[in-house]
């Protein structure tokens, strides 16, 4: 056993060291939601605030996408730390991403222990006859905590800014504690009450949990049900199960509550499977089908439009298309044409998925595949899929089912063939993702530079040493500019505060930021390419242009500037020029 927990240690330094190389370089920008997620810890952190100036709040309005609460609390103690940094914002991500590796060992060993694994009692067989070291190698839990540590997927998920990770980590723990509650019920006192705090934190960091985790709840429920009347039989037990409904109980309140009021479904409502044009677009169908008015509106409506389109979507999350990144990629989630498990884990989990299928009855089977099944459910009712963020649920389950793929796999071999097999894998994975990752550092960060928003720092970093200029004009062309300005010049909270020298407002179920102290953010499709005297705001009024700078994009630039400084991207193309506005 302290053998194992030796290699465990050593694959968590190696996954540690991975996941924290170079943080505050790669990805090569901070992107404006890890931005928002720093700059409000950072305002926690001195004023007990948001930057809306909502002390302690529970949701964080942020841009009006009600950003949820855990990470950016947790964020306060590396900024603390080491100060308004990259690396500070990006630190609770990479550090959920190390710690899932222990976690995934832990959660795979009580599926180990409360199950009856065929290939499992064979595979103990053969290991006693396998040299020491091998045979504290060769488990579930050794293997599946090596395929984390070195899987393509969760490695590039746990370098930005994202609470999507640092959720997934606490299901990972929650889940072991679930399944320790019933394996170890006698020794394990209070197993069950931190499965329940740890689901409950889950549901305020991140989004998807918000379905994810009932739903797992739900099929262990079912699926343990003898094992949960059994291990729940005493009066002492009963009374940690209410703790723990309780605790859950206390989460799933504030939930209800930011449901009831908009503000916890205000994500969802940009990500709606139906929008204003979809309604358009079926009306307009309905109107053109030539079919009686009854027939057509039973063909043509919402409801059956949702479902197909969730159906599509879910099936579309098992898909080599998906998989492979190969359609429809979100740049800042993966790299595109890239295998998200990586060659080796990716035929282990299909054979994986064959050896559940074939063993059904299995209630460790059971419930990792249900684990699959339903971590696609929450992304499916979104737009713009397959992604490779919203259903990183799958993540621990493919991992746990490629290891038992191997050990299936290796069922029937000899004791010396089991380990040349496994040492085969092992070595493959790792370089399949040295392979990947020289991509990542090199190829990707150079060609998709412009989808991290790259040239913010650059931009401030120049404006700094300008001292001669009135005014400061930022285009919005690349999003909410005014929180890297916030960012990079740790602009003290109470100036972007209400209260302070600013226009902020609300419009179109967003929150705008035309104007911190002198430096003004204009929309770019507002900047003439003739000569300039003021600019409008969005917010309404015009402001002169005379003795400023301007940050530009490319697409409207006035014609015959006094360019001062060009940005450029990663790969050559221009981001930003710095003009002179006489």
């Amino acid at each position: 056993m302290k053998k194992q927990l030796l290699i465990l240690l050593i694959l968590t330094l190696l996954g540690g060291l991975v996941r924290f190389f170079w943080l505050d370089r790669f990805p090569v920008a901070p992107n404006w939601d890890e931005i928002s997620h720093g700059y409000n810890a950072y305002s926690i952190l001195l004023t007990g605030k948001d930057e809306w100036g909502t002390r302690l709040p529970l949701i964080f309005r942020a841009f009006g996408d009600y950003k949820l609460p855990l990470y950016i609390y947790l964020t306060v103690f590396p900024v603390w730390a080491f100060g308004l940094s990259v690396f500070s914002i990006r630190f609770i991500s990479a550090l959920a991403g190390t710690l899932a590796i222990p976690g995934i060992y832990l959660l795979a060993n009580q599926l180990v222990l409360s199950s009856k694994f065929s290939v499992l009692r064979n595979n103990n067989k053969s290991i006693n006859k396998l040299p020491k070291l091998s045979s504290d190698i060769c488990n579930l839990p050794t293997i599946s905590a090596f395929f984390l540590a070195f899987m393509p997927w969760h490695f590039f998920i746990s370098r930005p800014a994202l609470e999507a990770n640092l959720s997934l980590t606490l299901i990972i723990f929650a889940a072991y504690f679930l399944i320790r509650s019933i394996n170890e019920p006698r020794t394990n006192n209070f197993a069950l009450i931190a499965s329940a705090f740890l689901f409950g934190l889950s549901l305020h960091t991140y989004n998807t949990s918000r379905i994810f985790v009932p739903t797992i709840i739900l099929a262990f429920i079912i699926i343990y049900w003898r094992s949960l009347r059994g291990a729940f039989a005493t009066w002492q037990s009963r009374i940690k199960m209410v703790i723990a409904i309780l605790i859950l109980a206390f989460f799933a309140t504030i939930v209800a509550y930011q449901i009831f009021t908009g503000t916890g479904t205000a994500r969802y409502g940009k990500l709606n499977i139906i929008t204003e044009s979809t309604a358009y677009t079926l009306g307009q169908k309905r109107l053109e089908s030539g079919l009686p008015p009854i027939i057509a509106k039973f063909v043509y409506n919402r409801p059956l439009y949702f479902a197909q389109t969730f159906i599509n979507n879910y099936f579309g999350y098992f898909a080599p298309d998906f998989f492979n990144q190969s359609r429809g990629a979100q740049f800042q989630f993966a790299i595109p044409g890239r295998n998200l498990l990586g060659f080796p884990i990716m035929v282990l989990f299909l054979i994986g998925i064959f050896y559940l299928i074939k063993n059904p009855s299995e209630k460790s089977n059971q419930f990792i595949l249900s684990w699959l099944l339903l971590s696609p459910v929450a992304s499916a009712l979104t737009v713009d899929p397959p992604q490779a963020l919203r259903p990183n649920p799958m993540i621990p389950a493919t991992v746990i089912i490629a290891a038992l793929g191997l050990f299936f796999l290796a069922d029937r071999l000899s004791a010396f063939a089991k380990t040349f097999l496994i040492a085969l894998v092992m070595t493959v994975a790792i370089i399949v993702f040295v392979i990947y990752s020289d991509d990542y550092f090199t190829n990707y960060s150079k060609t998709y530079s412009e989808s991290w928003q790259y040239g913010y720092r650059q931009v401030f970093d120049f404006i700094n040493t300008q001292k001669n200029f009135s005014k400061v004009f930022i285009s919005k062309r690349y999003g909410e500019a005014h929180i890297f300005y916030a960012f990079y010049n740790q602009l003290a909270p109470e100036k972007l505060q209400p209260g302070g020298d600013n226009i902020r407002f609300e419009k179109s179920d967003w929150f705008w930021t035309d104007k911190i102290d002198n430096v003004y953010f204009v929309n770019d499709w507002q900047i003439p390419v003739g000569k300039i005297t003021s600019l409008p705001l969005e917010s309404g009024g015009e402001i002169p242009t005379s003795n400023s700078l301007m940050v530009a994009s490319p697409d409207h630039l006035p014609t015959g500037a006094n360019v001062l400084k060009t940005i450029n991207f990663l790969d050559g193309s221009t981001a930003f020029k710095i003009i002179e506005l006489p």
